[in-house]
């Protein structure tokens, strides 16, 4: 089990980076501005591994109500941004509002693609419970 939680932190560090970075090319063209190099490559990864990370340990707290648990990931994803910003040198290239909207974005779209996932895997179970029902009642019969 640890090594499937592995895996999917390794492919969620990698799909936010390409995102981040992509986001990040698409500001720059508009700007024209020279806003990634590949000093930025790396930082950016560094912050995603420790967004990653941290949001895997966030999501063992539960509230009461979902809303501080979002409020939680967003406090949390927006810490590391701004803390990474300064110790990176972010701000003199770009303005600090520019990583914390691609943050959100990415988050707002991992979310929306996880609950497609979960979505899906309900429908995966049902249908295996209805099949174990239908064996069920065949061998009751």
């Amino acid at each position: 089990m640890k090594s499937d939680n592995f895996k999917r932190i390794i492919l969620y560090v990698f799909a936010s980076t390409g995102a981040v970075l992509f986001l990040l090319a698409v500001f720059a063209m508009f700007r024209e501005n020279n806003a990634i190099n590949a000093d930025t490559i790396l930082e950016i990864t560094g912050a995603n591994i420790v967004i990653t990370i941290g949001l895997s340990l966030t999501r063992k707290i539960e509230f009461r109500y979902v809303i501080f648990e979002f409020l939680l990931d967003i406090g949390f994803m927006i810490v590391v941004i701004v803390l990474s910003g300064v110790l990176f040198d972010w701000y003199s290239r770009i303005p600090v509002w520019v990583p914390l909207v691609i943050v959100l974005l990415i988050y707002i779209l991992f979310y929306l693609l996880d609950i497609v996932r979960v979505q899906r895997d309900i429908k995966e179970i049902n249908k295996l419970l209805q099949k174990l029902k239908e064996k069920e009642a065949d061998n009751a019969s």
